[in-house]
């Protein structure tokens, strides 16, 4: 399978919700780097609770590939991410507004695995769309990226 056939697949299972599908698609080390939320999961464990996290606050998540590029055992890929927040997510209540938004992701694949995505998006935009406060929204994830992290140290 190709490194984007890969990227597809994993892609496929995020939209469908199915957490277990898209991780089965990911090395054991995984690295996932949210850019907007200027945050990292490291390894499956990791993956799956802030996948969890993130579907659970947007629970019709999706990814519309519209181009992907491959070199080597790197993808870029182009796209649109879309969700509507019915859940709490880093402690900001639920809008129940949706976003629709344009992104940039690179992934690494190796060996049939994806080893490390990074992940770009307009965070600004985001809040925007769900009707948040940047400022409110940043205090909120630079919190919850510091429990994460104090979590991570025990």
């Amino acid at each position: 399978m190709t490194p984007a056939a890969v990227v597809r697949a994993h892609s496929q299972a995020k939209t469908s919700g199915d957490i277990t599908g898209a991780l089965a698609w990911c090395h054991q080390d995984v690295i996932f780097e949210t850019i907007a939320f200027q945050s990292a999961a490291h390894g499956i464990d990791a993956a799956r609770r802030q996948f969890q996290g993130f579907l659970g606050a947007f629970p019709d998540y999706s990814v519309q590939l519209e181009d992907l590029r491959e070199m080597d055992d790197l993808v870029l890929g182009v796209g649109r991410i879309a969700g509507t927040m019915k859940g709490p997510l880093a402690g900001i209540e639920p809008t129940g507004r949706a976003f629709d938004l344009p992104f940039v992701c690179l992934w690494y694949v190796h060996d049939g695995l994806i080893t490390l995505e990074r992940f770009f998006y307009d965070f600004n935009e985001m809040c925007e769309h769900l009707g948040i406060d940047t400022t409110t929204a940043a205090n909120r994830f630079r919190t919850w990226r510091e429990r994460a992290d104090a979590m991570i140290a025990r």
